[in-house]
């Protein structure tokens, strides 16, 4: 009992050895601990808007006057370094440190979320498991979003269950501002507050009909969750109004669904999987490799924007699109045609497209074992190592499908983290990238570790240890 007690202390302590140990393994192989902090394009453009947002009270990437509004990127995560920045941690590998610190956090979280569902000793499984989650120990070491993005779905999933066990308005309220607040950190979870409200109306329905009845959010928790997302929304939406002349979210959307998504649609279609690594790659050194579908889309999108000079016509290149609109052509106007061009290529086959989107999301979930499979073209093999990592979500995969099997859990316990990993799969196929699966191991591992649920002699459901 003693060692129960204590566990959360041990949780921290667990997970602060873990992460010192990263840092430190890191540290001594390069001398740095931001070694990998802008392993990505993004890092640098987040670093640069929190800068300007410190030093200039601007949101733009500009390094310099005069600061262009930025309407690529989200606040989210940039106003969270601009945060730590203010309070002192303004080098890079502050910055590193603090995200380990609150990867610590996000495990403390899980070990939260996961005792109201099982026993303690399962819920310390669940939370060692996550913490010693490769991608998410490598993640944390870049300048991304990845971890807060955990750490506001964590929230989120608390703030559900509160908010389904006691139905107050406020739980609900703060419901809707961690989904508004997600969505402000990635876009790709913009299906999360949908699947919420969804599975809200859901458990309504359910509670008419079952023996053993949920309490649900009420109708004013149900309204608060609605307008405190859609408040948290709009503000940003209305900014980029005051600044670009658009109600949007970001200038985004069209470039990352011609670019990223139709284009892996169109090489599955064309059998050319193997390319894509190639063909959807930024990476300067592959530059002159073949992007012919990049080549095409770049095309359509000159013929699809009349009214343009000779120098706009030819800046309409995935190189200056695919990472952020670098021409002097109107962001938004380029979003809505490439838009058109992506939508015109998904539908160009619709079973096709639906044969890709449900084989990547296994991808996804298996990452890296379609590496270790069909390596791709230009790169290394790596068979074995590739395999062996892969093994991991692949148990981990077979063991959410044996726990619902076997009926484990009952609907409200296992909706929110399905549900959750259905949204983020749907909004993040039919790229294979695991940055975006991270997210998705803590859902999974409580959904997978849930006791067995049983009847007692009233009729009730209660969980096995």
């Amino acid at each position: 009992m003693w060692f129960t007690r204590h566990l959360p202390l041990y949780m921290l302590l667990l997970g602060l050895i873990v992460h010192g140990a990263v840092l430190t393994a890191v540290y001594q192989r390069t001398g740095r601990l931001d070694t990998y902090a802008f392993n990505s394009r993004d890092s640098g453009e987040y670093y640069q808007i929190a800068r300007n947002l410190v030093g200039h009270g601007v949101f733009s990437q500009s390094p310099e006057p005069p600061y262009r509004p930025d309407t690529w990127r989200t606040p989210g995560y940039p106003l969270f370094l601009a945060a730590i920045m203010l309070l002192g941690g303004g080098t890079p590998a502050a910055l590193i440190v603090v995200q380990q610190l609150l990867s610590v956090a996000n495990v403390l979280l899980l070990f939260g979320i996961a005792r109201q569902h099982m026993s303690d000793r399962r819920a310390a499984i669940a939370a060692v498991l996550f913490l010693a989650e490769p991608f998410h120990l490598f993640y944390g070491l870049w300048l991304m979003a990845t971890t807060l993005f955990v750490t506001l779905l964590l929230l989120a999933w608390h703030a559900w269950q509160m908010a389904i066990g006691r139905r107050h308005w406020a739980w609900g309220a703060w419901l809707g501002v961690l989904c508004g607040m997600m969505v402000l950190v990635r876009p790709v979870a913009l299906l999360v507050p949908v699947v919420v409200l969804g599975g809200v109306l859901g458990l309504h329905w359910y509670r008419r009909r079952s023996t053993n009845p949920p309490v649900v959010p009420g109708a004013k928790a149900i309204l608060a969750y609605v307008l405190a997302c859609v408040v948290v929304l709009t503000s940003w939406m209305v900014r980029n109004r005051v600044v670009a002349g658009h109600f949007a979210l970001s200038d985004q959307s069209g470039v990352v669904l011609a670019y990223f998504k139709a284009t892996e649609v169109v090489l599955w279609r064309e059998g050319r999987t193997a390319d894509r690594y190639v063909e959807t790659s930024l990476d300067p050194a592959r530059a002159t490799e073949s992007h012919r579908v990049w080549d095409r889309i770049d095309a359509e999108l000159a013929e699809r924007l009349p009214g343009l000079t000779d120098d706009q016509r030819a800046s309409l290149h995935w190189w200056n699109l695919a990472q952020g609109n670098k021409t002097t052509v109107d962001s938004f106007a380029i979003s809505r045609a490439l838009s058109r061009i992506a939508r015109a290529d998904l539908m160009e086959s619709p079973l096709s497209t639906i044969a890709c989107y449900m084989t990547r999301c296994g991808s996804i979930l298996t990452f890296p074992l379609d590496l270790a499979l069909r390596p791709p073209t230009g790169g290394p093999a790596k068979r074995v190592p590739r395999g062996a990592m892969a093994s991991l979500y692949v148990l981990l995969c077979l063991a959410v499908v044996v726990s619902l099997g076997r009926r484990r859990g009952t609907l409200v316990n296992a909706y929110f983290p399905l549900a959750g990993t259905a949204a983020l799969l749907l909004a993040t196929t039919p790229q294979i990238d695991p940055r975006f699966r991270v997210p998705m191991i803590p859902l999974l591992i409580l959904v997978a570790l849930l006791p067995r649920t049983r009847r007692t002699a009233g009729g009730a459901a209660a969980n096995e240890s």
